[in-house]
């Protein structure tokens, strides 16, 4: 491009834009190498924006009208655009881009797109547009983000303070009912029992025997509500055997088959981590005993050195987990607050469910709880259970033929 074209160009430019507009002449050192750069024409934008006079800034340095400038990103810029033709530079001395952002040190709060380009040899031509609108919006909506991640992390942890409250109470009431109120009712069963034997009187006799009998059954209810709101059975023998009683009272009555498997042990489990698996498997029994339409389901446990993996899988109606509707069971306050303490302790929950194939569920716990929860990337990249590998799993777990 010879050099009429190229002031065809600029005038085009200067007309065209509204935006700050600067031509600069290139000042070369002794070996040809671009250094600095002579102003040479202005718009009114520029002198406008940054208060400035024509007739001060036209024909001196850009490192003398911008002597106090903290940074030297547009500086930098230009001259990478103006070396950008020569050979053998340095490697951070070359092109990199023609486009840079970054806030003015003369003006506080503005906040410039550049751009430079060369028109025709021994010019350069810088355009900023004047982006602070954008940059303050985005500013204030990452700020705005930040806070609803901070109250959505508070949020989790109430919720985990409430169900660890929550869970607190029930165990209080489970071990009245079961070490006060129950050992009394046997004790009083007992007693009617001795009292029944030694009754000489028919009609009396009859009478006491269907107490006893009455309060049989409000023995046996007592311990199944004493298991349903606060098992002891996790406490003194563990994880494993709790599921069983719990399998066994949940879906018996219902006629569903079921197998529980596991590997590892379950000993070292931290007591809060086996009352939240607990909860959560009972929780998604209850969405198999109400939904699924299941006649058989499969309980897989597993440890690794970190972490606890329950694989729950049921030969159910299924359903699409894209699917807001049919997913909205398992979203429940139950699950919800469950599901949310369990992200907060670093565990994950991963479904795979198909229409009319049924649904596999997997939940990971860690072992112990720490001290400081680990960040969310950290929680998911273990070296025992990734993410990848949850899904390859559960994809061949049901890929293979149930044993039901």
């Amino acid at each position: 491009m010879n050099e009429q074209a190229g002031e065809a160009i600029l005038n085009a430019i200067f007309s065209s834009i509204f935006d700050q507009v600067t031509i600069y002449k290139i000042v070369e050192d002794e070996k040809g190498f671009p250094v600095n750069f002579i102003l040479e024409k202005v718009n009114d934008a520029y002198l406008s924006v940054n208060k400035l006079k024509r007739e001060e800034i036209v024909g001196r340095l850009y490192t003398e009208i911008w002597e106090y400038e903290e940074e030297r990103g547009f500086f930098n810029l230009m001259l990478r655009v103006a070396r950008a033709g020569i050979q053998n530079l340095p490697y951070d001395q070359r092109l990199v881009s023609n486009y840079f952002e970054g806030t003015s040190s003369m003006v506080p709060g503005v906040y410039y797109q550049t751009f430079a380009f060369i028109p025709y040899p021994g010019k350069i031509v810088v355009i900023l547009k004047d982006m602070s609108d954008w940059y303050h919006l985005t500013f204030s909506l990452k700020e705005k983000e930040n806070l609803l991640l901070k109250y959505r992390e508070d949020l989790r942890k109430l919720t985990a303070r409430l169900t660890l409250a929550e869970e607190k109470t029930k165990r209080s009431l489970a071990m009245v009912l079961h070490d006060r109120i129950g050992f009394s009712m046997v004790n009083m069963a007992n007693t009617l029992r001795e009292i029944e034997k030694n009754q000489s009187d028919e009609r009396l006799k009859q009478n006491v025997k269907n107490v006893v009998m009455d309060m049989e059954k409000l023995i046996k209810e007592i311990r199944t509500f004493t298991f349903e709101i606060s098992p002891t059975l996790l406490y003194e023998v563990g994880i494993e055997a709790a599921f069983e009683v719990l399998c066994e009272e949940m879906f018996t009555r219902h006629k569903i088959k079921y197998s529980i498997s596991s590997s590892g042990r379950d000993k070292d489990i931290a007591e809060d981590i086996k009352i939240l698996l607990f909860h959560m498997v009972r929780e998604l029994f209850v969405n198999i005993i109400k939904h699924a339409k299941a006649t058989a389901v499969s309980i897989k446990m597993r440890r690794g050195s970190k972490k606890y993996q329950i694989v729950v899988e049921d030969n159910g109606v299924g359903f699409c987990p894209s699917d807001e509707n049919d997913f909205r069971d398992l979203r429940g306050i139950g699950l919800f607050s469950i599901r949310e303490r369990l992200t907060t302790l670093g565990g994950q929950i991963s479904i795979v469910s198909e229409p009319n194939k049924g649904t596999i569920v997997s939940i990971i716990a860690p072992i112990n709880i720490k001290e400081n929860n680990e960040k969310s990337d950290e929680r998911t990249s273990s070296k025992e259970i990734k993410k990848d590998e949850i899904t390859t799993f559960l994809l061949s777990v049901k890929n293979q033929r149930r044993a039901f």
